[in-house]
């Protein structure tokens, strides 16, 4: 069995269950990868297909909805988007960092949160509850540079659920 979606097209595989799209697509001067994947066809709604594809074709505002969530995250007294900010800068020689912060405000840590490249997002249709997974944003500084990611976990609202390192 398989399912077929507008913006998807046709889903998954009549053996195994499985259901796996990926794509890439622009936001700003990068490229981003994209996809969209589930162990089970059965677990993965139509709604939850349409709220993916509306997401990916506000990327932009899903972006930013991201960032301002890791600015918030700034101010916890054990921030895990500040780790990741000063090991980054630990890690990244002087020419790296200039080259990676494309921001000058005066605010290293918000610069650095500006400077961000988003790689990907991953797609979990299956994970629709309002505090699972449904989706994952991997962030990084300077991909060239460093294997460092910050990686951001939304509910199907959009909503920041957990904030965690990938090295």
């Amino acid at each position: 069995m398989s399912i077929e979606h507008d913006f998807f097209g046709i889903l998954g595989d009549e053996d195994e269950g499985e259901v796996y799209w990926s794509d890439s697509a622009e936001l700003g001067d990068q490229s981003v990868e994209i996809d969209l994947s589930s162990p089970d066809e059965d677990s993965v709604t139509a709604e939850a297909l349409d709220i993916a594809a509306a997401m990916i074709g506000s990327m932009e505002d899903l972006d930013s909805q991201v960032r301002e969530s890791l600015v918030a995250d700034l101010s916890a007294e054990v921030s895990v988007t500040s780790q990741y900010i000063s090991e980054q800068l630990e890690e990244m020689d002087q020419e790296a960092i200039e080259n990676a912060i494309i921001w000058d405000s005066g605010d290293q840590q918000i610069d650095f949160l500006r400077s961000l490249r988003l790689q990907r997002i991953g797609f979990h249709p299956h994970h629709n509850g309002s505090e699972a997974h449904f989706a994952v944003l991997e962030y990084a500084i300077s991909p060239d540079d460093t294997d460092g990611l910050l990686v951001v976990t939304i509910d199907v609202h959009g909503d920041t659920v957990l904030v965690a390192l990938d090295s």
